[in-house]
Parts: C-alpha cells; sequence; structure tokens
C-alpha cells in the first residue's frame, strides 16, 4: 500500500514538473516585418491543451487520426504563431515565417497536402502559397503577388514585440499597430464560434445578433462615420477625409433567375438563325442609403471618381444593374428588378452576413475544400459601439466542438 502511495506521489510530482517546463514559452517574437500593421498571435500550446481536454471529453474521436498534425512537417512550430498583413497590401493577403528543421521533410508533407512546384522552392495550393529559403519559409494566404512580397519579407528587418504585449489568457489576439498605440483584441475559440473582442459581450449586441439571425436577409448593416471609411479602406476605396458620410445603411437579399441568352448562327443556305437558351445567374437584390450633411460634395466626388456612368450607375460595387439617386442629404443606391425595404432597424454600428448556399455554388474561384469550409459557417457579425469592437464568426451546429472538426 505505501508503495502504491509513493509511486503515485513521483507519477503526479514527475507530470507536474513536465508541465511546468513544458508550458513555459520563448515569448520574444521574432518573425514581424516592421512594416507589419497587423498582427494575429496564436498560442501554440495553449491551443494544444484545448485541444486535449476537448478530446478527452469526446470519446468518440480518441482512435481517429489526426488530419492538420505539423509534427512531422519539418518546420519548427514556435511557442506564438505570428500570422500578419503588410502595410499597402490587399486585406486578404497574410503571411507567416516558420524555421525549417528538415526541408526533405517539409517538401514531403508539402506534395502529401496537394501542393505543387511552381517554380524553385516556391508550392502553391488554392490560396495558400509556400516559398522555402535556407532555413525559413514563408506561408502565405491569397497568391496575389506572393513571389515578389516574400523576397521583401525574407530581407525585412523585424519589429522587437515581447507576446505579453499583445496576448492575455486567450487562445489567440489580433493586434493593430495605429501610428500612436497598439490596439489589441482577445481571440476565443468557442464550441461554435470564433469571437474577437476588445471586452466582454455587450447584452444589447446579444440580443440584435438574435433578432439578426432570425431574419432571411443575406446582408444587413448600419454605420457611421468612423466606421464607413474604415470598411472602404478594407476595399481599397479609400474616401477623402474632405468627405462627410454621416452614416450608410444598406440590406440585400439573393435569389436565383433565369438569364435570357440570344445567339446567331448560319444555316446550310447561309440564313442567320436565332438562338435563344437560358441559364441561371445569381441576382442580388439591395438597397443603400447614404446620409450626408454635404450630399452635393459627396455626389460630385463621385463623379470626379467616375464612380457614376452614363447610365447613372454607381459601379464600385459588383452588383449590376443599379440606379443611384440623390433626395436632400441622403444618396440611395438599389438594385433595378426588385425593391427591397430596411426592416427592423438597430441602435449601433454593425454588419450582419448570413450564409447563404446560393453565393457560394455561385463563385467559380473557390475550390471545393474551400467552399465546403465556408458552408459550414452559419453568419458573421461585427458590432462596434464606442470602444467596444466584437467579431463573431458562428458555425453551424454539429456533435463535436468547432476544435475537433479541422
Amino acid at each position: 500500500m505505501k508503495r502504491a502511495i509513493i509511486l503515485l506521489a513521483v507519477l503526479f510530482f514527475v507530470a507536474v514538473v513536465g508541465y511546468f517546463f513544458w508550458s513555459l514559452k520563448d515569448k520574444d517574437l521574432k518573425a514581424v516585418p516592421r512594416n507589419a500593421d497587423v498582427l494575429v498571435l496564436v498560442d501554440s500550446k495553449k491551443l494544444s491543451e484545448e485541444y486535449i481536454l476537448t478530446l478527452l471529453k469526446n470519446p468518440s474521436k480518441w482512435f481517429e487520426t489526426s488530419k492538420g498534425s505539423f509534427k512531422n512537417s519539418g518546420v519548427e512550430v514556435p511557442d506564438y504563431v505570428q500570422i500578419f498583413h503588410l502595410k499597402g497590401t490587399s486585406f486578404s493577403e497574410w503571411y507567416s515565417i516558420f524555421e525549417v528543421s528538415d526541408k526533405e521533410k517539409l517538401v514531403k508533407f508539402l506534395n502529401e497536402k496537394g501542393f505543387k512546384l511552381i517554380k524553385n522552392n516556391l508550392y502553391k495550393k488554392d490560396q495558400f502559397s509556400v516559398k522555402i529559403e535556407a532555413s525559413k519559409c514563408v506561408v502565405g494566404f491569397s497568391n496575389s503577388n506572393f513571389d515578389k512580397t516574400t523576397a521583401e519579407i525574407f530581407n525585412s528587418k523585424f519589429k522587437n514585440l515581447y507576446a505579453d504585449e499583445l496576448i492575455n489568457n486567450s487562445i489567440a489576439s489580433v493586434s493593430y499597430f495605429a501610428k500612436s498605440k497598439i490596439q489589441k483584441f482577445a481571440v476565443y475559440l468557442n464550441d461554435e464560434n470564433i469571437e474577437i473582442k476588445t471586452k466582454s459581450l455587450d447584452d444589447h449586441l446579444t440580443s440584435m445578433i438574435s433578432d439578426l439571425d432570425k431574419q432571411t436577409s443575406f446582408l444587413k448593416l448600419e454605420l457611421d462615420s468612423t466606421n464607413v471609411k474604415f470598411a472602404s479602406a478594407l476595399f481599397n476605396k479609400k474616401l477623402s477625409d474632405s468627405i462627410k458620410i454621416n452614416s450608410l445603411s444598406a440590406v440585400a437579399e439573393l435569389e436565383m433567375v433565369k438569364d435570357k441568352i440570344i445567339s446567331y448562327s448560319y444555316d446550310d443556305d447561309f440564313n442567320e438563325v436565332e438562338k435563344v437558351s437560358y441559364q441561371q445567374i445569381l441576382q442580388p437584390n439591395f438597397s443603400i442609403n447614404l446620409q450626408s450633411w454635404e450630399s452635393e460634395n459627396l455626389w460630385l466626388y463621385f463623379q470626379q471618381k467616375n464612380w457614376i456612368n452614363a447610365q447613372i450607375q454607381f459601379t464600385p460595387i459588383p452588383f449590376q444593374p443599379n440606379v443611384i439617386k440623390k433626395n436632400g442629404s441622403d444618396i440611395s443606391i438599389s438594385s433595378t428588378k426588385k425593391a427591397i425595404d430596411f426592416g427592423q432597424r438597430f441602435s449601433g454600428n454593425y454588419v450582419f452576413i448570413k450564409n447563404n448556399p446560393l453565393l457560394i455554388n455561385s463563385v467559380k474561384s473557390l475550390s471545393a475544400s474551400e467552399k465546403k469550409a465556408i458552408s459550414n459557417i452559419d453568419y458573421s457579425f461585427y458590432g462596434n459601439k464606442g470602444d467596444y469592437y466584437y467579431l463573431k464568426i458562428n458555425f453551424k451546429k454539429e456533435k463535436l466542438p468547432l476544435i475537433l472538426r479541422w
């Protein structure tokens, strides 16, 4: 009996000491270029702990082989994975740097995952690219200008950052490097959703999300002037500081419609023959309203930017045909075939996007795996109230928690 107690005590002591040393982390962040403006920091050890604890609660997954393990990938996964965005690049372009421990293993891993060798040490699959150089590799999302950008990353100087400055008790964080300060957001991985926020959730936003989710609209948003400028910058349509937009509201629905196609051919006697065929196309029906105390100047600004064409259509948005009108302090943009009523309004700033299979199936550039990943999303919500910011990506309900689905 005493031997058993002593053995258990020794095992417990070894486990505690082992966990202590395992939990020690290298908090120096050495892979963030100086021209990075946004950094996503992932605590890989905390993520591993969360995965193991969740796995213990779900016996059905105990004997399955892990699909996403980097154990034999040939790269060293740091204690804090650093994923960054560079100033002046597209919002969809994100990068991360890893130390290469075994190049042969890495190449084998990439081949097994379906990556294709494009040219010397450059591999691509769908929207992901990997460039290997000496003892490092850069992983990037979005293939736009990847080769040129990675050359700049390999030759760039790096920020002096420390993990405790950017992350605290959450699995991950998002940090925006403004001119005067670093704005930080905590990232939480829950059973059915991912939350990115500055502090605890506002009850007002909780009830708003619930009401929005009950509605059928694909898109619904209301933004003030500050959020309008932020949104326009994300889509590379930066507005001049002299342009005053007080508020923006929008609502959109999607439907599939038959599009008539007329083509011509010739018969055996060289007579012209008209052929009529039909195809299914995605038709967005929407209503957008801009309110400005200086609507005349705003209209003139749109004309100077060539954003209003000869048919009085607003060209920066991809949904055509549409019509733009000015009425007092309001400028409206709407689809021409079907008018959409905005419905219930809410106080504060928000963007709500409800997943719609019609949109996913109509985007030809998405791979099968990307379509599957997006189809698992139920809705996305952004909310802002004062200095409180909140982003929620909610996934469809399944038997397994989110962390075990990947």
